[in-house]
């Protein structure tokens, strides 16, 4: 039958459905608490720009040199150069109790505000990096994808990830990047020059400065 009890600091609510009892409510079971917030200003991320390296030239068939254009009838092919980075830094101390001791923590719920900074280009165009920040505050537990692009194909070829999570005594974030290979080929010049086929490579760096608001939880008190 439905009942409601609270015995030694336990609340326990029973509801009856068709003559089956549901508990719907016990502070026995894990429930998410908050035990602690904090507010982390000026948090930085950089992504670097991304390199390409140079390597096939060839011939292009049926191609008629002229005298000005001596190069016009070869090819360079040029790659962005495939990548995997990753960067943890110490952004705050994890709360602690009445004692000094550090409190458990099991989860973290970020609200971050902040902008895009510097807003990296695509190599191929000339035009900013999709992001998913937007233009007011936003949550995310764990990581958050910030920026990401794909190939002609459709295959994502760049992500670009920040994660904020407790670890020992410090709450810590990690910039990762994942950089796939891109290959491009374009007219061959004299000086080898990669721009030619990523015209904007020099320009994808990407920068962001955030405020954190962020929440401390555990499952249980």
């Amino acid at each position: 039958m439905s009942s409601f009890t609270a015995s030694n600091s336990r609340i326990r609510v029973v509801e009856t459905v068709s003559s089956v009892d549901q508990t719907v409510f016990d502070t026995n079971d894990d429930m998410p608490h908050i035990v602690g917030t904090a507010t982390i200003s000026n948090v930085t991320v950089d992504f670097a720009v991304m390199t390409v390296q140079t390597y096939t030239t060839r011939i292009i068939p049926n191609c008629v040199t002229t005298p000005s254009g001596s190069y016009s009838c070869r090819e360079l092919d040029a790659m962005i150069v495939p990548r995997e980075s990753s960067t943890v830094t110490n952004i705050a101390n994890l709360p602690v109790d009445e004692d000094g001791n550090v409190v458990g923590i099991d989860f973290v719920v970020v609200q971050a505000t902040g902008v895009r900074t510097l807003a990296g280009k695509d190599p191929r165009f000339n035009q900013a990096l999709p992001t998913t920040v937007p233009p007011k505050t936003f949550s995310f537990q764990g990581s958050v994808l910030l920026e990401s692009s794909g190939a002609a194909n459709g295959a994502s070829w760049l992500r670009r990830i920040v994660s904020v999570y407790p670890s020992g005594t410090k709450l810590k974030m990690k910039v990762q990047e994942s950089v796939g290979g891109l290959t491009r080929n374009a007219p061959y010049n004299e000086v080898h020059n990669p721009a030619t086929t990523f015209p904007h490579y020099a320009d994808t760096r990407s920068t962001y400065s955030f405020t954190f608001k962020v929440f401390y939880g555990k499952f249980r008190q």
